[in-house]
């Protein structure tokens, strides 16, 4: 969203309590807001009731509307919750259905978990009529009169189509948003029209080292999580297409642009997931025109009817100024922008990301989109955080250490953390220290991280600042889920105790690397204690 409040313009140093932050640092805000399939908990917390509330008031004073979105959003800190982020809610907003008289089966519609469904639809677009939907594993049926043209897949499950009834005869397995007119059965006949009956089942996982069990006994395991066939889903490679959107009268950035930064993209993800992720050959591309005076809405629609995507990821770019925000979809990114952190922002609520906030150090509501550590926020970045790595299945089982039965009873806890930097693989420190935060529902987490060993002009966050972020557990969690907010960061070389989330935490030593020209930190040393 626009106009959201950043710390590094609005609060002058950041330097209250146990947050430190550079004056200079400065936000890149990218304006976003996603449509993911969204965190689900079996308890509503007490914070999302109180959003909830706020958002209450603001129905029956007529004002729950998009005149009012951003006013609302950052009033009723509706972006701390995954239940109002996932793109229901600000759909039904803009549609003029936030009123006194919905509310309470809006409210009830908002904390209804809404599992990623596969869906049937009538023609081979992703905006066609919807015939079909279903949630669970299993053997489907589809008439023959059905005329089904397309699929809507989730990321980590995989659908296999059947020519004949029962889940018989020829068939197809799709992973992705399929249209079945670019489609065929094994046998070499077309799709189209002829699909009897599906079934829907978990993406199967192969062994790797970055999907790992923690036994009883391993009381210093982290464990991930996230599903496994999401994680198998997401780490191998994309294909991708683009898909530039233009519009008389406007501008969208070249094709050439749009490729470049595609690539840069993938370039980074190869290297943060170690080689898990990479980009497919061959990259699509398609040119699309939308009709002359179209709005955001209908220049994405005209999009959908004529690019079936058959790919994991679909970048579509609008014609600049014409979208208010960036937004993400199931499989899907539309971009009213071509920086890198546009990409990486709304491709990482594809893989499952949501936002990287900061506890107001002065007091007062989280700052939205504060977290300059990760692209989830509104700022310039390196990389993701280092909970959002987790929750990827980009760290190994020994990268992670669970200092709660440590620091138990009052024992103190040394750890000796490595820099996440670009997440290079390395055999020496863990990359953070975790807390299972007691008495929290949902379940949360504390992470304990160094971000970067030196400082570079990217987000200004000095080498050796420790941030300590709060995450969920999310046990049952889906879609959008791993939202992150930064409580605190301090530099290695403050050799005191810092009071962070219900830790004290208290630098002891760091090592440098043998570097000339500036100063790059290899590990630092720290106490954790309750």
């Amino acid at each position: 969203m626009t106009g959201v409040m950043l710390c590094g313009a609005l609060v002058s140093g950041c330097q209250a309590g146990e947050w430190e932050q550079p004056a200079h640092e400065q936000p890149g805000g990218t304006g976003t807001e996603a449509s993911v399939a969204s965190t689900r908990q079996a308890v509503i917390s007490p914070e999302l009731e109180a959003s909830l509330a706020c958002v209450e008031t603001y129905a029956n004073a007529g004002t729950c509307d998009w005149a009012h979105w951003s006013e609302m959003v950052e009033t009723c800190v509706t972006h701390e919750h995954g239940e109002l982020e996932d793109g229901l809610f600000i759909e039904e907003v803009q549609s003029g259905n936030c009123t006194a008289a919905n509310w309470s089966a809006l409210r009830e519609q908002l904390i209804t978990p809404r599992p990623p469904l596969v869906r049937v639809r009538l023609a081979c677009n992703g905006a066609a009529q919807v015939i079909k939907e279903v949630e669970a594993n299993g053997c489907y049926a589809l008439a023959q009169t059905a005329g089904a043209s397309y699929f809507d897949v989730p990321i980590g499950k995989a659908v296999r189509l059947f020519a004949g009834v029962g889940c018989t005869g020829t068939s197809v397995t799709v992973q992705t948003d399929t249209s079945l007119c670019e489609t065929s059965f094994a046998n070499g006949t077309s799709t189209n029209d002829k699909v009897r009956s599906f079934r829907v089942q978990d993406v199967e996982a192969p062994p790797s080292e970055y999907r790992y069990d923690c036994a009883l006994e391993e009381s210093t395991c982290v464990k991930n999580h996230n599903s496994t066939s999401r994680l198998v889903a997401i780490n191998r490679p994309h294909t991708v297409k683009i898909v530039r959107v233009t519009v008389a009268g406007r501008s969208t950035p070249s094709m050439g642009l749009i490729e470049e930064k595609v690539v840069n993209m993938y370039d980074f993800f190869n290297d943060a997931s170690r080689g898990q992720i990479s980009l497919a050959a061959p990259l699509t591309r398609r040119e699309l025109a939308a009709p002359a005076g179209s709005t955001c809405n209908e220049a994405k629609q005209h999009a959908l009817r004529y690019a079936s995507p058959n790919t994991f990821l679909t970048v579509y770019s609008m014609p600049s100024g014409l979208c208010s925000t960036s937004k993400a979809g199931a499989r899907s990114i539309y971009l009213n922008g071509n920086l890198l952190r546009d990409h990486t922002h709304e491709t990482g609520h594809v893989l499952g990301l949501g936002h990287s906030n900061a506890k107001d150090p002065l007091g007062g509501k989280d700052i939205p989109y504060g977290d300059s550590s990760s692209y989830m926020s509104g700022f310039s970045s390196d990389n993701y955080n280092l909970p959002q790595l987790h929750w990827l299945g980009w760290t190994k089982k020994n990268e992670l250490v669970n200092v709660t039965s440590a620091i138990a009873n009052g024992a103190t806890s040394t750890v000796t953390l490595r820099p996440v930097g670009d997440n290079a693989l390395d055999s020496g420190h863990p990359l953070g220290a975790v807390w299972e935060i007691p008495n929290t529902s949902p379940k949360e987490r504390l992470f304990i991280a160094v971000p970067k060993p030196s400082l570079n002009d990217t987000n200004q966050i000095a080498g050796g600042t420790v941030i300590v972020y709060r995450a969920p557990k999310c046990e049952t969690c889906t879609g959008m889920a791993m939202k992150t907010t930064t409580l605190g960061r301090f530099s290695a070389k403050t050799v005191k105790e810092h009071l962070i989330g219900g830790l004290s935490i208290t630098p002891v030593s760091y090592t440098l690397a043998a570097d000339p020209d500036i100063e790059t930190f290899a590990s630092v040393t720290l106490e954790i204690r309750k």
